[in-house]
């Protein structure tokens, strides 16, 4: 239980992530708009979505399942760093999840540029 690791530096940063994302997310389905920063792949104009609500309505429950896992990730590593509330196996299965809840949105974002750019 090593507190001045890099570990525990990445917990706070997936942390961090996980609360943005859901910030994003409250943000885009609240305000009805997309913005520039919200993981969107590079160079793509919001400005030419064919249908912007429909977008938010598909894009939205993903993000928020992202959100959500980097957000558990990341205090269930912070949990394992500072105590011994959380078992290695635990954690290791929270970063699963996560990576797989990440690479999941990439092909879910691919697939929402197709079908709505």
């Amino acid at each position: 239980m090593n507190t001045n690791s890099v570990f525990s530096f990445m917990d706070i940063l997936v942390v961090a992530c996980g609360v943005y994302v859901l910030y994003l997310y409250v943000e885009m389905v609240k305000g009805g708009k997309i913005r520039e920063n919200m993981l969107l792949p590079k160079g793509l104009n919001v400005k030419k979505c064919k249908d912007i609500n429909a977008f938010i309505r598909y894009i939205g429950p993903k993000q928020l399942i992202l959100g959500i896992s980097a957000l558990l990730c990341g205090a269930a590593g912070l949990l394992q760093d500072f105590t011994t509330y959380v078992s290695p196996p635990v954690y290791l299965c929270t970063l699963f999840l996560f990576f797989a809840c990440a690479i999941w949105y990439t092909f879910v974002m691919k697939k929402a540029v197709k079908m709505f750019w």
